[in-house]
C-alpha cells in the first residue's frame, strides 16, 4: 500500500510534469519551424524596401558584393551587410553597435557612388523613447545628408555632426553606425 502511495503523490506528477514538458517542447518546436522562414522572409522584404528608400537612384535593385565588411572591435561597431546597387548608383551599408543606451542599434545607410550619404534610417533600437530615440528622429539624422566624409568615429569629436542634447549615448551609436558605412564605402574602393 506504502509503495502505491509513494507513486501517486511523487512519482505520477513528475512523470505527468515530465510529459507536458516534451509536448510543449514539440509544439514550440513545430512553430517555429513553422514561423521561422516566414518571419525571415518578410524581414528580407522589409530590408529592401527600406534600401530602396534609402538609395532612390537604385530603382530597387541590389546586389551583394560579397565582400569583407567593416568591423572595430575598439569602438564596438561593424558593419553587418552592404549591398551595391545594380546599376552602381550607390550602396547601402547595414551596421551595428552593440552598446547604445537601451541596448543594440541597428542602423541602413544609403551611399551614393560620389561617396555621399543619401539617408539614414534606424531600424532596431531599444533607446528610452522620448529621450534616446530623439537621436533616431529624421531632424537628427538628416544632418548626414550629403557628407562625404565622417572625421571621426565619437560624434562629439565630429565638427560636421551635432549630438542630440540629453542623448549623447544614442547620438554617438548612430554617428559609429554611419562612420562604419562610410568606412565600408572606403575599404571597398568605393563603387565600381
Amino acid at each position: 500500500m506504502k509503495d502505491n502511495k509513494t507513486f501517486s503523490e511523487f512519482i505520477s506528477p513528475i512523470l505527468v510534469l515530465v510529459a507536458i514538458c516534451f509536448v510543449t517542447t514539440f509544439l514550440l518546436a513545430f512553430i517555429y519551424g513553422v514561423t521561422d522562414p516566414i518571419i525571415k522572409e518578410n524581414n528580407a522584404k522589409a530590408a529592401a524596401e527600406t534600401r530602396a528608400v534609402l538609395l532612390e537612384a537604385s530603382k530597387g535593385e541590389f546586389n551583394d558584393p560579397e565582400t569583407d565588411l567593416f568591423s572595430d572591435e575598439a569602438n564596438k561597431v561593424e558593419v553587418t551587410e552592404c549591398y551595391v546597387a545594380s546599376n552602381g548608383s550607390g550602396m547601402v551599408v547595414t551596421a551595428k553597435v552593440p552598446n547604445s543606451y537601451g541596448g543594440a542599434l541597428t542602423a541602413m545607410i544609403g551611399i551614393d557612388k560620389e561617396g555621399a550619404i543619401t539617408a539614414v534610417q534606424v531600424t532596431e533600437a531599444s533607446d528610452t523613447p522620448g529621450v534616446g530615440s530623439k537621436a533616431q528622429l529624421p531632424n537628427h539624422l538628416d544632418q548626414y545628408k550629403g557628407l562625404t566624409e565622417i572625421t571621426d568615429v565619437q560624434v562629439k569629436k565630429d565638427a560636421n555632426v551635432n549630438a542630440v542634447t540629453g542623448a549623447s549615448v544614442s547620438s554617438g551609436a548612430v554617428h559609429r553606425t554611419v562612420y562604419a558605412a562610410m568606412e565600408q564605402f572606403k575599404m571597398m574602393g568605393g563603387i565600381k
